[in-house]
């Protein structure tokens, strides 16, 4: 199993504004922790190609915003609507954009505390950074995200029935709180997931 917790790192790359000449602090910060992590979980979940290299596996720049008006104001001054029900978002590029809170709740993850919450953001971290593979369709994106945390999880060091369990966690979280185009039923998905992985859905 390819190991993760070797990654598992403390420290925050923050986004600095160049020049010799005070600047307002930007509404982000460029998280090092989880753009490891969203990449390694995608490598690990590509289990039936043993030649697929972590290297080929495009790289993710995680944005986790400063506040709830940061993320908001950026969202919405970039596609003129509303943010109020948005939790993460891909816009092209290397970046993918997540709330604070959902920043949050995937260090809680990774840092032992595994609720619905937590593995929902993480599967959340997941499906933006499968859009930056070229991941298109949201059902099959959230539904190959929700799998991903399970081989994710396992290369954090954790057995398989921990790794059943976050996935299924997550699979909830999807469940309760999804809108409806991203949601494929858990019998379904776990089908869909034994068959396919997201090398085929580029």
């Amino acid at each position: 199993m390819r190991a993760l917790s070797s990654i598992l790192v403390a420290t925050v790359a923050v986004a600095m504004a160049a020049g010799g000449t005070a600047h307002a602090a930007p509404p982000f910060v460029y998280d090092r922790e989880l753009r490891i992590v969203a990449r390694d979980s995608l490598w690990q979940a590509v289990t039936d190609d043993p030649g697929f290299a972590r290297t080929d596996v495009r790289r993710v720049y995680v944005r986790c915003y400063r506040n709830k008006k940061a993320f908001e104001r950026v969202f919405e001054q970039r596609f003129g609507l509303s943010a109020s029900r948005v939790i993460a978002y891909y816009a092209g590029g290397a970046d993918v954009h997540l709330r604070d809170g959902t920043c949050d709740n995937v260090r809680s993850f990774l840092r032992g505390r595994r609720t619905v919450y937590t593995a929902g953001a993480y599967a959340i971290l997941l499906h933006e950074a499968l859009h930056r593979q070229g991941v298109r369709d949201e059902r099959i994106t959230t539904c190959l995200a929700n799998d991903a945390v399970r081989w994710g999880t396992l290369g954090l060091g954790l057995d398989e029935t921990m790794a059943l369990r976050a996935r299924n966690l997550a699979l909830t979280f999807t469940r309760l709180f999804a809108p409806a185009q991203y949601r494929m039923g858990k019998p379904n998905c776990l089908l869909f997931s034994r068959r396919t992985d997201w090398t085929d859905h580029r």
